[in-house]
C-alpha cells in the first residue's frame, strides 16, 4: 500500500465537497424552477448558511492533506501501511462526508422551506382600529422631517405593522382624507396589504382638497358596521388639526356616545412652532411656498382643537413622537373575538431536513473505520512466522 493511498484525495473530495455542492446546485435549480406560490422560506435571508457544507468540506480536505504529509514525513513506504493496518480510507471519507451532509441538512432546516398548502381556520382576537390619515396640502410642511405626511406614514408603519405588541392584536383599516374621504382598505388582519396601501398614499389621494375632519370621522365610523358589538373600536386620526368644514368635535362625540368608538387624534407637526411652517407648492419643490392672495401660506399644528376632539371622542391626544405610548396603551385594551378567518397556509418542511441530519449523524457513528483484517495486508517475515 502506497502512503498516498492512506488518504486518497479523490475519495475524500467526492464525499466532503462534490456531493454537497451537487446537492446545493440541485436545490437552487429546484427553487428557480418552482413557482413562488408553492415554495416559501421562513428565513430566506439566511441562505448563506448553505455555505457551511462546502466550507466544512474544504476544512476537512485541508486536514487530510496535513495528515497525509505528516505520515509521509514520519513513516517509510513499508511502515505506513502497518501503522494504519486496521483503518479503511474509504470508510473514513464516508464518515466525514456524512457529517458534512448533516451540516447541509441543518442549514436547510434553519432556512425553513415550505411547500404544499392547506386551509386553516383561525380565530382573530384583538381590537378594531381605523387609521384616518390627513392628505391635505398642509401635510407637505416640513416642520417635522422629512415632511408631515412622510413622517406619519413612517411612524404608522413602524408602530402598527412592525411592532409585535400590536401587529397580532388588531384589525386595521385605512382612510385617506382631505376635503373628502377615500377608503383605501377595509378592516383586515392582512397588515402587509395595509402597509402596501399606506406606502401608496400621497397628497391628492383624496378626491377633493381642503380638510374635513368631521367627514373623516363619520367615514371611519361606518367601517365598524361589521365589528362585534362588544369589540374595542378605535379611530386613529393623523392630522395637523386644520379644519375647513367644521363639526369635528360633534362628529367625535356622536362616534363615542352612540357607537362606542373612541377617537384618538395624533398631532402631525411641531407643536413648538408658534407660527407653524410654510406649505410648499408640492412635495418636489420645497423651496417654492404656496401663496394665497399673494401671501405665503403657513400651517400650524392645532393642539387645542385636537385635544377637544379627543375629549369629546373618549380618547386622548398624542403628539407624533408619543405614538409608541399610545400604541402600547391600545394593545393593552380588552380584546374580543373579531372574526374567524380561513387562511391559506404553506406546510413547514424543516423537520424533514432536521430528521435527515439526525439520521446521517446516527449512521456516521455506526460506521466503523476498520478495514480488512491484517492477514490480508503485506506482512514481514517475522509476522508470517508468528502466524
Amino acid at each position: 500500500m502506497r502512503r498516498r493511498s492512506l488518504y486518497p484525495l479523490s475519495t475524500w473530495a467526492a464525499w466532503v465537497l462534490l456531493v454537497p455542492v451537487v446537492l446545493i446546485v440541485a436545490g437552487f435549480l429546484v427553487v428557480a424552477t418552482t413557482e413562488a406560490q408553492t415554495l416559501l422560506f421562513d428565513n430566506p435571508h439566511q441562505w448563506w448558511l448553505g455555505a457551511a457544507a462546502p466550507v466544512g468540506g474544504l476544512i476537512v480536505l485541508y486536514g487530510v492533506i496535513r495528515r497525509r504529509r505528516a505520515v509521509e514525513r514520519f513513516a517509510s513506504a513499508e511502515l505506513a501501511p502497518l501503522l494504519t493496518a486496521r483503518l479503511s480510507p474509504a470508510r473514513q471519507a464516508l464518515r466525514a462526508g456524512l457529517i458534512v451532509l448533516a451540516l447541509l441538512m441543518i442549514a436547510a432546516g434553519i432556512i425553513g422551506p415550505r411547500w404544499g398548502i392547506h386551509l386553516e381556520k383561525q380565530k382573530v382576537r384583538g381590537v378594531d382600529a381605523v387609521v384616518a390619515l390627513d392628505v391635505s396640502r398642509s401635510m407637505l410642511a416640513d416642520d417635522i422631517e422629512p415632511s408631515r405626511l412622510e413622517r406619519a406614514k413612517r411612524d404608522i408603519r413602524q408602530q402598527l405593522t412592525e411592532r409585535t405588541v400590536f401587529q397580532h392584536a388588531s384589525r386595521l383599516a385605512l382612510v385617506a382624507f382631505a376635503g373628502s374621504t377615500s377608503l383605501k382598505l377595509p378592516l383586515t388582519t392582512d397588515h402587509l396589504a395595509f402597509r402596501s396601501k399606506l406606502e401608496a398614499i400621497t397628497v391628492g389621494s383624496a378626491p377633493r382638497g381642503g380638510t374635513a375632519i368631521a367627514e373623516a370621522i363619520r367615514a371611519a365610523t361606518d367601517l365598524f358596521a361589521t365589528s362585534p358589538q362588544d369589540a374595542t373600536k378605535i379611530i386613529l386620526l393623523f392630522t395637523d388639526g386644520e379644519d375647513h368644514e367644521g363639526g369635528p368635535v360633534e362628529a367625535a362625540k356622536v362616534a363615542y356616545e352612540e357607537h362606542g368608538i373612541r377617537v384618538y387624534p395624533v398631532g402631525v407637526g411641531d407643536p413648538r412652532r408658534t407660527v407653524g411652517a410654510q406649505v410648499p407648492v408640492d412635495g418636489g419643490d420645497r423651496a417654492k411656498p404656496l401663496l394665497y392672495d399673494g401671501q405665503i401660506v403657513f400651517s400650524k399644528l392645532d393642539v387645542a382643537g385636537l385635544q377637544r376632539i379627543a375629549e369629546a371622542g373618549g380618547g386622548q391626544f398624542a403628539a407624533m413622537y408619543e405614538l409608541h405610548r399610545l400604541v402600547d396603551a391600545i394593545a393593552q385594551m380588552r380584546k374580543v373575538e373579531l372574526t374567524t378567518e380561513e387562511r391559506v397556509r404553506h406546510k413547514p418542511r424543516y423537520q424533514w431536513f432536521i430528521a435527515f441530519a439526525l439520521v446521517l449523524l446516527g449512521l456516521e457513528t455506526m460506521i466503523s473505520e476498520r478495514g480488512p483484517s491484517i492477514k490480508n495486508l503485506p506482512q514481514r517475515v517475522w509476522q508470517r512466522e508468528r502466524v
